[in-house]
């Protein structure tokens, strides 16, 4: 790529530090426009929103829909049967409150 398209536009790192305010329409104009002149030019920076928004995605469908508590008790269960266990200090107090993620 040309050397005007690095001085029109942000570095990767930087694109990649908007990927929140992008999403949530928070970026001011001149950014916007320097950050979709860099998502068309970098195939990079396109995967990587493609994948930030199916990870956003995922989020909020996990806050929609909770597991059933059925599927949370079975998994912890075998989980227990199979001796997995996860660091006492980052365990919650109750393994998966109902309708939070």
């Amino acid at each position: 790529m040309s050397g005007l398209f690095y001085k029109v536009t942000y570095p990767c790192d930087k694109v990649r530090d908007f990927m929140y305010d992008y999403l949530d329409g928070n970026l001011p104009t001149v950014t916007a426009i320097r950050f979709h002149l860099h998502l068309n030019g970098c195939a990079q920076c396109r995967e990587y929103l493609f994948l930030y928004k199916k990870a956003a995605n995922a989020k909020e469908f996990r806050k929609e829909h909770p597991a059933p508590d059925a599927l949370l008790a079975s998994t912890l269960g075998f989980l227990e049967k199979e001796g997995v266990t996860g660091p006492e200090d980052d365990a919650p107090e109750e393994p998966f409150p109902k309708g939070n993620p």
